[in-house]
């Protein structure tokens, strides 16, 4: 009986969900509502404050039509005495103590309650058995031992077909947990139809699916709610075009002044290194919410890329006072030390943070970038691995699995890290340098020339790909080629108006300034050398470069008059075998350093 009233509420609520639909936003605002009710008396405690945040962006209800508390049935009644009394154990984290009082529940939510009491016990004992005995880089090992009876009570009710959307959220942890990804891909799924309001299933769902191609094969219920769920998986694979897309589209539906969508907004535009864009979003965000901590590790990640000292040591400062056991906030005290480049208190502060939660992605990331900083690799190793296990999507992690074996000069083993990397970051000129630079040390030269010429033609952050390609085509004996390289080199430089590291600018002009003089290029070649006379390292290069040019025109004039043939054209370069691509000369009027 319970299955088919359960069936009849489950179509209603469909119904009113509506795919995509934001039409009726004062019928979403209910549903938000009563499904953050529902989350706290589960003691679902973030999937509550996430509906809570996103019904108060909605304009409010009036007295009217605010939503019924949930309608209790005959098992409800029954159970309500222990429900209470466990519920405040519950809260109290006293979780065995309440599992204890709800044995031999019948109804729904004391049930799910039950269960997850014996979960979340199991996980506290987990993670104090972790922080006790061990150090940082030890995790993994210790099991939580509730999960298999859990696993296997669980079954037998979904077999059943007794679960509702609570129930069938918590036995795709469970799986999870035991990594049973399939199943738990397949529970979560299941979960979001049968409760789609729940947004911990849909966040449990996104944290599983690894690639586009994967999403694509998810049968998911056509609900408003599905459009967050896309948002938010777009942001987590590096589809950012797309998901700023549905955020935008989100906001225009009437979710403006969410702070949820905000934050996401400025995640995603610092996924793809937009960073003044992102800062403003951050810095609008902390108007709006100013006790606010979650994001505020990524914030400070860009703070720490712009070398911003003191809003990094002010944010850190103001975290502190909020609330200094949080894991964000270590991560922010982390950044601020590794800027200082005190890199031990920082690692100390990464450690802190994920003795907080051993399962905190962009710690583990971050204590292996100080790891390498402090020289030791060992350990730097073990954090990016366990940032891995945690989510293998986290291109920072792969990448700095590279650079460390590339440190302990293991070339192969660099190149299947970046590569990982690389396949999360296509468009990432950094991983296709790195890339590049390993395919180098291991001879595969015209791989490299691709990687190289990839990141030239992605946007190159760093604005080395075209000297490395250069110097690649130098080592062939493309002089042609070498030269062009270096050309666009010094054009991008000096088109980007930027102040830059003198080193490899005056390597190319004096490149040029050689190619040009071999190729009796005299104008083009005396340009080039005066600007080597700039730079400290070419000066005297240059200095005599121009000597020569000079005592070759010199010649030139002098036996120009006897010589009736033009004399400069040398042999490679007169009309009967011109090569294909003949070079234009570097136009150096607008080039000043």
């Amino acid at each position: 009986a319970r299955g088919s009233h359960w069936s009849v509420a489950r179509g209603r609520m469909a119904a009113a969900l509506g795919g995509g639909d934001f039409s009726d936003l004062r019928e979403i605002k209910k549903q938000l509502l009563s499904v953050a009710e529902r989350s706290r008396e589960r003691g679902l405690q973030h999937s509550g404050k996430w509906a809570s945040e996103l019904a108060f962006a909605l304009d409010p209800l009036p007295l009217s039509e605010l939503p019924p508390p949930p309608a209790l049935t005959e098992e409800d009644a029954r159970d309500l005495d222990a429900y209470t009394l466990a519920k405040s154990y519950f809260d109290l984290k006293e979780y065995d103590r309440a599992a204890y009082f709800l044995r031999g529940c019948k109804s729904q939510k004391a049930y799910f309650l039950y269960m997850y009491s014996r979960y979340l016990s199991g996980e506290k004992k987990k993670d104090d058995e972790t922080v006790d005995s061990l150090g940082p880089l030890e995790k993994g090992q210790v099991k939580n031992e509730a999960l298999r009876e859990l696993r296997v009570e669980l079954s037998k009710k979904h077999k059943a077909r007794e679960l509702d959307g609570f129930g069938l959220y918590l036995y795709g942890v469970v799986l999870r947990k035991l990594d049973l990804v399939k199943e738990a891909i397949d529970v979560f799924v299941e979960a979001a139809h049968a409760l789609p309001l729940h947004w911990g299933a849909w966040l449990e769902l996104c944290n599983l699916i690894t690639d586009k191609e994967m999403l694509k094969f998810l049968s998911l219920p056509d609900t408003w709610m599905k459009e967050f769920f896309l948002a938010h998986i777009y942001t987590e694979l590096q589809l950012i075009e797309e998901a700023l897309q549905k955020y935008q589209s989100l906001i225009d539906a009437g979710f403006s002044k969410s702070t949820y969508i905000i934050s996401q907004i400025a995640v995603a535009y610092h996924n793809i290194r937009d960073i003044d864009k992102a800062l403003s979003i951050f810095n609008e965000l902390r108007k709006q919410d100013p006790y606010r901590i979650e994001n505020m590790d990524t914030f400070s990640n860009l703070l720490y890329v712009r070398s911003m000292k003191p809003e990094l040591s002010y944010l850190a400062h103001n975290l502190c006072e909020i609330d200094k056991y949080r894991v964000e906030t270590c991560c922010v005290i982390g950044n601020y030390y590794s800027l200082r480049s005190q890199h031990e208190k920082a690692a100390l502060y990464f450690q802190r943070a994920l003795k907080l939660n051993p399962r905190y992605l962009g710690a583990w990331t971050l204590m292996g970038h100080e790891y390498m900083e402090m020289k030791n690799t060992s350990a730097a190793i073990q954090a990016y691995r366990h940032a891995i296990e945690v989510n293998k999507r986290d291109y920072r992690a792969w990448y700095g699995l590279g650079q460390t074996y590339e440190i302990l000069k293991m070339p192969f083993y660099c190149l299947y890290y970046y590569r990982r990397a690389h396949q999360l970051r296509p468009n990432d000129s950094r991983m296709l340098v790195a890339l590049g630079e390993c395919y180098e040390k291991l001879n595969q030269l015209v791989e490299a020339k691709k990687c190289y010429w990839r990141a030239y033609a992605v946007g190159d952050v760093e604005k080395m790909a075209l000297v490395k390609l250069a110097k690649l085509h130098e080592q062939l004996n493309e002089s042609e080629q070498a030269a062009q390289c270096y050309i666009k080199y010094i054009q991008d430089i000096y088109s980007c108006g930027e102040i830059v590291e003198h080193l490899e600018v005056s390597t190319a002009f004096r490149y040029l300034a050689q190619y040009y003089f071999k190729c009796k290029l005299w104008d083009e070649a005396s340009a080039c050398a005066q600007k080597c006379c700039a730079f400290n390292d070419t000066r005297e290069e240059g200095k005599a470069l121009l000597r020569q040019i000079l005592q070759l025109r010199n010649q030139g004039e002098t036996s120009s008059t006897e010589i009736a043939a033009p004399f400069f054209l040398p042999a490679s370069l007169s009309a009967n075998n011109t090569p294909t691509r003949r070079v234009s000369p570097l136009n150096l009027s607008s080039v000043t350093p």
